[in-house]
């Protein structure tokens, strides 16, 4: 059992910084001082922010208009962000609970609000890479010859995403410490073990489903 982080009466606590690099006191703060709709509208601003993200996807793969993304990006992207927590808060309260945790479910909800901070730090960068997508200017004539900026600026895209995702493991493994009260290894552990089941559930069902078109042929 981990010793609970405490905050300072007085002592200022901002969530959009201080969960960079103090995410257990970050957390403890929202768990007293604010309420479940707090991270719910983090939630959902999140989902705008990862779907901007989405919508340079799918600009990328498929002749989609530039209107069509912007209103699904709207309209979907508090949804999907919404879906996000709704799922995220499910399996961190039941996979920590397992590994001897203690928190709830209205507990871990804030949390995952609080790490979805950061992808709303993200948003600039991912709007930036939308607009650099979708008007092809790193391309020479807008054929698939790829310029020197192409090439820098997938080394730079490519480095950001890398340290994004490493932070991103660090913050919530140390979320879901706080929230069910022991270490940030087993945080990591609550967030891993789901993920490497949910992998292998998908892949026997890929595989499964490959089979069986296979059989027919």
């Amino acid at each position: 059992m981990t010793e609970r982080t405490y905050v300072l009466e007085n002592e200022k606590v901002n969530p959009f910084f201080s969960v960079w690099f103090s995410t257990r006191k970050t957390v403890r703060y929202v768990l007293d001082n604010k309420t479940l709709g707090y991270s719910l509208a983090l939630a959902a601003i999140s989902g705008i922010a990862s779907s901007v993200n989405g919508g340079n996807e799918l600009s990328k793969n498929f002749d989609v208009a530039l209107w069509v993304v912007i209103l699904g990006i709207v309209l979907l992207g508090p949804l999907l962000g919404l879906l996000t927590w709704v799922i995220s808060t499910s399996i961190f309260t039941v996979f920590g609970k397992w590994l001897g945790g203690s928190g709830t479910f209205k507990d871990m909800g804030k949390a995952v609000g609080v790490v979805m901070i950061p992808g709303i730090w993200m948003t600039p960068f991912w709007v930036l890479s939308f607009i650099f997508t979708a008007n092809n200017m790193f391309l020479v004539n807008g054929t698939t010859d790829f310029t020197g900026g192409a090439l820098l600026w997938l080394f730079v895209s490519s480095f950001v995403m890398f340290v994004f995702s490493i932070w991103m493991v660090v913050i919530q493994s140390q979320a879901i410490g706080e929230v069910h009260q022991f270490s940030s290894w087993k945080g990591f552990a609550t967030l891993i073990i789901p993920s490497v089941v949910i992998g292998i559930v998908i892949a026997v069902i890929g595989i499964m489903i490959i089979l069986y078109f296979f059989s027919f042929t």
